[in-house]
């Protein structure tokens, strides 16, 4: 399958875009074991760093000669654009970018959240370099919130992002009176993907590996997110056939169920690979990382011939699904899943297929053996 590769701006940073020439339903799993790699439905391609490391790594997976070459040579590093970016933040502010940082450390949230919202709202302080945030208005925050989503082709969740961080510093930092911001995108109403049963088995059966078959099956079966798996050994008890999952999304602890077919699959791996600390760890002994699952996931779906769109989280989705058709009660798998509000929980119910097979048409109520009995006629 040839590809084609062109420059492509994406956040005020240089990535290439690519493009398939023709149809593979392998190509987003491909796509997907490049670091960074990421689809952009605006453009409607993919695209990866500008960098001659992701251009090789391109070339290694589809075949030189698949590769039509990019107008422009790739540059060496990627991190002086990004530089640049960080830059652009007013100097005589940058106070105001600490606090943001500060609060948001005593208010104990994630890594990644504090990285996100400083990312933002330096954005932010760069778009009007001779005010202070504090003088700002309401107008002006739409303003920026307006021009940048446009400009920088934001996608919902982006922009979402974005209106977070600035209404934190406005309403924690400065304590300011919560308030409404119009420009919140709204909430797509999707469905998640599900494998079936018959999938989920071929998928396991793909894998030969018994620590990564191990992994993905406790996905699977404590329905579990991807940074869920990053659990001690003593999280594990088997004696009670559960699972306790400490400080997942939200900082919320919580149980769920294990299988008693996984807990002789975990036995056997206990006794293999002898974790320390870790229920899995990599060849440093530390924690098993996320993207590692993600290869193994996405070689799995590719030997399997299973859906290419899937993700680790398919899984999860998986997991609620399959309860919810043998008849568990929508609480009950709230409380596995972690979720705060049944609402998030019920989402499931409209794609569980031997629910929707029990419901009638309301056609099936009706005398009508008479009409379709009758002979056909036709008319010009």
């Amino acid at each position: 399958m040839k590809i084609q590769v062109f420059p492509l701006a994406f956040e005020n940073r240089k990535r290439i875009g690519i493009k398939p020439l023709g149809y593979d339903r392998a190509f987003p799993g491909m796509m997907k074991q490049i670091k960074d790699s990421r689809w952009t439905p605006e453009e409607r391609c993919w695209h990866i760093p500008y960098t001659v490391e992701a251009y090789d790594q391109l070339k290694r997976l589809f075949g030189e000669g698949q590769v039509l070459p990019v107008t422009e040579r790739p540059v060496e590093e990627q991190k002086t654009a990004r530089c640049q970016d960080k830059e652009q933040a007013p100097l005589k502010y940058k106070d105001e970018l600490i606090r943001l940082e500060e609060r948001l450390r005593l208010q104990r949230y994630s890594y990644n959240t504090v990285k996100t919202y400083k990312n933002f709202f330096a954005q932010f302080l760069a778009f009007f370099p001779d005010q202070h945030p504090e003088e700002l208005k309401k107008k002006d925050i739409m303003k920026f919130l307006l021009e940048s989503s446009k400009n920088k082709k934001w996608s919902d969740a982006t922009q979402n992002q974005a209106v977070n961080a600035v209404k934190f510093y406005f309403e924690k930092v400065l304590g300011q009176s919560r308030t409404y911001y119009e420009f919140r995108p709204r909430r797509s109403q999707k469905l998640p993907g599900v494998f079936s049963e018959e999938e989920v088995l071929r998928l396991f059966g793909a894998i030969s590996n018994l620590k990564h078959k191990a992994i993905l099956m406790l996905i699977y079966s404590a329905g579990l997110r991807i940074g869920d798996t990053q659990l001690r050994k003593q999280d594990v008890d088997i004696n009670r056939k559960m699972v306790f999952i400490k400080a997942g999304k939200g900082k919320k602890d919580r149980y769920s169920v294990l299988s008693d077919k996984l807990i002789s699959l975990l036995q056997r791996y206990f006794t293999i690979y002898t974790p320390e600390y870790w229920l899995f760890e990599g060849q440093d002994g530390g924690k098993y990382s996320t993207r590692s699952i993600q290869q193994i996931f996405r070689k799995a779906v590719d030997k399997a011939g299973v859906n290419p769109y899937s993700t680790v989280h398919t899984l999860r989705h998986s997991f609620a699904t399959h309860l919810l058709e043998r008849g568990t009660d929508l609480r009950y798998i709230q409380e596995l899943l972690g979720h705060s509000s049944s609402e998030t929980t019920q989402i499931y119910t409209h794609i569980t297929q031997k629910a929707i097979q029990k419901l009638c048409s309301p056609l099936d109520f009706l005398d009508i053996d008479g009409a379709l009995n009758s002979p056909d006629k036709k008319q010009d």
